[in-house]
C-alpha cells in the first residue's frame, strides 16, 4: 500500500475519530495529517506487518492518540500563559507607542541574534515555531535536558542583556518568552 492509498483510506475515518475525542475540526484535520506522516514515516516500527489494514490501523490509532495529546498538552498550556486582570489595574500602565513597541521588537530580535547558534535555535525552535522540547531534541538528536538547558541559558543571557536596557517594556516582552 502506498501512502496516497494509506491516505485515501484513513484520513475521513482518522479525523471522525479524533473530533470524537475532543478536537475542533480544523485542529482534527491537522492532527490527522501529522499522524498520517508520522506513520508513514514510522512505517518500518509498527509491530507486526504494516501492510496489513488490521495492524496498520490499530498502530495508526495509537499514533493518533499521541499527535491528540501533544495537541491537548499544548492547548493547556496556552491557556494557561493567558492572564485576566481587572481593568483598573492596566489604568496605571503606560501603553507604549507603536514606534516604541516596533524599536523595542526589534532589539528583542537583535538580542536573540546575537545568542549563540545552539541557545538561538532552541530559542526560535521552542517560542516562535511552538516546539515541544521532546520534539526539538529529537530534531536536534540530543537529549531533552540538553535542550532545557540551552533554553535556560537562553532565557538568562536575554534577560541580561535586556536588564541593561533602562525600558520596562522591554523586559515585559522577555517575560514572554
Amino acid at each position: 500500500m502506498d501512502l496516497t492509498a494509506l491516505i485515501d483510506a484513513y484520513r475521513g475515518p482518522l479525523v471522525g475519530l479524533i473530533r470524537s475525542w475532543g478536537a475542533p475540526w480544523t485542529d482534527a484535520t491537522e492532527i490527522a495529517q501529522d499522524s498520517l506522516a508520522e506513520a508513514w514515516l514510522r512505517r518500518e516500527t509498527c509491530r507486526g506487518d504494516w501492510r496489513d489494514a488490521d495492524v496498520f490501523g490499530r498502530w495508526l490509532r495509537g499514533v493518533a492518540l499521541n499527535q491528540y495529546r501533544n495537541w491537548s498538552r499544548s492547548q493547556r498550556r496556552r491557556q494557561s500563559r493567558v492572564i485576566s486582570l481587572p481593568s483598573d489595574v492596566l489604568d496605571g500602565v503606560p501603553i507604549p507607542s507603536p514606534v516604541d513597541a516596533e524599536e523595542h521588537l526589534a532589539a528583542l530580535r537583535d538580542a536573540i541574534e546575537r545568542l549563540p547558534a545552539k541557545q538561538r535555535q532552541v530559542i526560535l525552535m521552542h517560542y516562535l515555531e511552538e516546539t515541544s522540547v521532546k520534539d526539538v531534541a529529537v530534531l536536534l538528536s540530543v537529549t531533552p535536558k540538553t535542550v532545557e538547558g540551552r533554553l535556560y541559558q537562553a532565557r538568562r543571557t536575554l534577560h541580561r542583556w535586556l536588564k541593561e536596557t533602562s525600558s520596562t517594556h522591554f523586559r515585559t516582552l522577555l517575560l514572554c518568552l
